[in-house]
């Protein structure tokens, strides 16, 4: 037995200097020790200020606890057991949202550890057979018109990627303007995978519409068209749409996610919001599944590592100008190549962030 010896937050905001010039970028990090010195590393893709909260909170319910007090001096090998206890013990401040990001960290750091300690990548806890190289698709805002677009499709198409997704404002706009982006796209890649995030756009009516407008393209699929509490709505959409509903990123916990599976041909499940025991559950129960990777390089690989595990697993979502920004900070991230992303066979995730250069950037506590 390995017990907890301390669970520790990093709530990270570059400035903007460093995140691209529009605004600032953020990050949580956890880190779990154990008594016998080893440490595993896990990430919640949300609000900082929020998860650092759940973990700091102090008691004032045996169901309203912060997750260090519910994990200290536990057994950190019992990783479904403390995933349990975790959503136990906070049952009356956090059902959903940032206290469930904060224990899919927690969650994550344990899976870390695991690895550590058996000398073994994640992956190959998760499953005898994993599938060690995985394609990768190349995510990024679509870009201001669509000739800036076909730029940054030919780009990507440069550096190997053969699969490509382009989405939010200006797009989702118009119906001719979202064609005329995927025109743009088309003429960039001809052959490759093409996917469109459209970011909870939609109407019904309009997105049925979309749907149909961008069949022509041979569409992986279309991704959050409606809003994700229009359950109805995306039930009858994926009825009557041409191209696949991929959806699944919001979900912080199976009873979201298993809401959302009988509605989409591909659930998008994040780790870092909802933890991989739920969504190894809900992947059972849908056709595909992606990834949501949307910060760091340590996002990425623990996605990585979770879909090599799943049989029925599809992408994993490469967020280039995303990386671009973090990687200093995660220098033994992954790195695609022809558009696919190799596991190697280092512990754990087989990543680490550089914590001392990441030191000057932690949020204070007053904020």
């Amino acid at each position: 037995m390995s017990r907890i010896e301390s669970v520790e937050p990093y709530a990270i905001r570059l400035p903007l200097h460093l995140s691209g010039g529009g605004r600032t970028e953020e990050c949580f990090l956890l880190r779990i020790v154990t008594e016998d010195g080893l440490e595993g590393w896990g990430e919640a893709h949300g609000s900082p200020y929020l998860s650092r909260a759940a973990i700091d909170a102090p008691t004032t319910h045996v169901t309203a606890q912060g997750v260090r007090t519910l994990l200290l001096g536990q057994d950190s090998s019992d990783i479904a057991g403390l995933r349990h206890r975790m959503e136990k013990g906070t049952q009356w401040i956090g059902r959903d949202g940032a206290v469930m990001q904060a224990i899919a960290a927690a969650e994550l750091a344990l899976w870390d550890l695991a690895g550590h300690r058996a000398m073994l990548p994640v992956a190959r806890l998760l499953h005898d057979a994993p599938r060690m190289r995985l394609p990768c698709y190349a995510s990024d805002k679509v870009a201001a018109t669509p000739a800036l677009t076909e730029r940054r499709i030919a780009a990507e198409r440069a550096a190997g990627f053969v699969a490509h997704k382009i989405g939010w404002p200006p797009f989702g706009q118009s119906e001719e303007g979202d064609v005329a982006f995927l025109e743009a796209a088309r003429r960039a890649a001809p052959d490759a995978t093409l996917m469109v995030d459209a970011a909870q756009a939609f109407d019904e009516a309009t997105a049925v519409a979309r749907a149909r407008a961008f069949e022509r393209f041979g569409l992986a699929w279309i991704e959050e068209p409606l809003d994700r509490d229009d359950l109805d709505g995306q039930a009858r959409l994926k009825q009557a749409s041409p191209v696949p509903i991929a959806s699944g990123e919001g979900e912080c916990g199976l009873p979201g996610l298993m809401r959302v599976a009988p509605l989409v041909d591909i659930l998008q499940a994040d780790i870092t919001r909802c933890g991989i025991l739920a969504a190894q559950a809900a992947a059972r129960h849908v056709p595909q599944v992606c990834s949501h990777s949307f910060t760091t390089p340590l996002n990425v690989a623990m996605h990585a590592h979770w879909l090599a595990a799943t049989p029925n697993s599809w992408f994993v979502e490469w967020p280039i100008a995303k990386i671009a920004i973090w990687q200093p900070f995660f220098p033994d991230g992954p790195c695609p190549v022809d558009g696919a992303i190799s596991l190697g066979e280092q512990p754990g995730w087989g990543v680490r962030p550089d914590l001392p250069a990441l030191t000057p950037f932690l949020i204070p506590a007053a904020g």
